[in-house]
């Protein structure tokens, strides 16, 4: 079997898994260059694990087998989840399904070097590519996908993303890698046990992530609706927000106010462009591009500097900080 279809058969079940995983996301959360800069940095991540694994390999008293079973996995789950742990701390990933597909992207492009070396150091037939392509590769996908997953749901919990978040999920993708290495059955059953199991770990989190995104959207569309119409006719002194900002007159300059609504304002403006977006991509549609929306994002930015950071913090219980309201911030950026 020549060269070319042993490195199609090794790859394409991994590249197929990810295209399945993105077209089960409605609402397209991330563009396809998102999804290519997760894979190239898979692609990074496989070259810096060789590198590392050869030297512990050289200094660590293990035979191959003990390595690969043991420490290989701990040494390539942490390396890959890194790139996630930054996108989570960054507040760049607000749903478990951008999660998923991040870390299915990075887990592909891992598995797509890692193949290729395997390829180049001997011929392989047929039956051990296909167990390649369809186990191993997809077992690198899988794992740091969970890692994703879980690291968000419990920083969303946790409201962190200390180590309580980020140690228990390395630890479900270290022992996902760990036992695929025991090989606790034969090679055969182990991939299929791991291509029936984690399609449907991915359908629950998807369909609880799509929930959880489908009640944000409602509620949080009507509240930002709300609030732009309330500053906008002048209504908001007789609200609890005006209440509020009554209460911060004594300790900020008219000005700073002024500039402190404003930003309100523009931050409700954004995150109802936002929301808007999401929904046309959910019903098929490719919002139009909105060139206010740059000027916008440059104005909340100057806002931000001219109240500082005093103010900022006196405005976080108004602007509601969290995860998925900085997460749609980036959203308008990339859109």
């Amino acid at each position: 079997m020549n060269f070319p279809v042993r490195l199609l058969t090794t790859i394409l079940p991994v590249v197929a898994f990810l295209i399945c995983l993105i077209l089960l996301d409605s609402f397209k959360l991330l563009r396809p260059v998102a999804i290519l800069r997760a894979m190239l940095v898979g692609v990074a991540v496989a070259f810096a694990s060789l590198f590392v694994n050869l030297r512990l390999l050289d200094v660590l008293p293990a035979d191959l087998a003990t390595y690969s079973r043991y420490v290989g996995p701990a040494v390539e789950e942490i390396l890959k989840a890194a790139f996630l742990v930054y996108l989570v701390r960054s507040k760049r990933v607000g749903f478990a399904v951008e999660a998923a597909i991040y870390g299915f992207a990075i887990g592909a492009g891992f598995a797509i070097v890692e193949n290729i070396l395997c390829l180049n150091a001997g011929p392989l037939s047929l039956f051990a590519c296909v167990l390649r392509g369809f186990g191993t590769a997809v077992m690198h996908g899988g794992a740091t996908a969970l890692f994703g997953i879980v690291a968000l749901n419990l920083s969303e919990r946790y409201v962190s993303t200390g180590p309580r978040v980020l140690l228990p999920a390395l630890g479900i993708a270290y022992v996902v890698h760990s036992l695929f290495n025991h090989l606790l059955v034969s090679p055969a059953l182990t991939v299929v046990g791991l291509i029936v199991v984690l399609p449907l770990v991915f359908l629950v989190a998807f369909r609880q992530s799509e929930r959880v995104l489908r009640n944000w959207l409602g509620t949080g569309f009507d509240t930002d609706a709300d609030l732009v119409e309330m500053i906008s006719t002048g209504r908001v002194s007789d609200s609890q927000i005006g209440r509020y900002f009554a209460t911060l007159k004594e300790r900020f300059p008219p000005e700073v106010l002024a500039d402190m609504l404003c930003l309100l304002r523009i931050h409700a403006e954004l995150s109802v462009r936002a929301k808007g977006i999401l929904l046309m991509r959910e019903a098929g549609f490719d919002a139009p591009t909105d060139p206010e929306i740059k000027e916008r994002l440059e104005e909340l930015q100057f806002l931000e500097k001219s109240v500082g950071k005093t103010g900022m913090l006196a405005m976080a219980p108004l602007l509601r900080w969290r995860t998925r309201d900085l997460w749609q911030i980036y959203m308008l950026k990339g859109s």
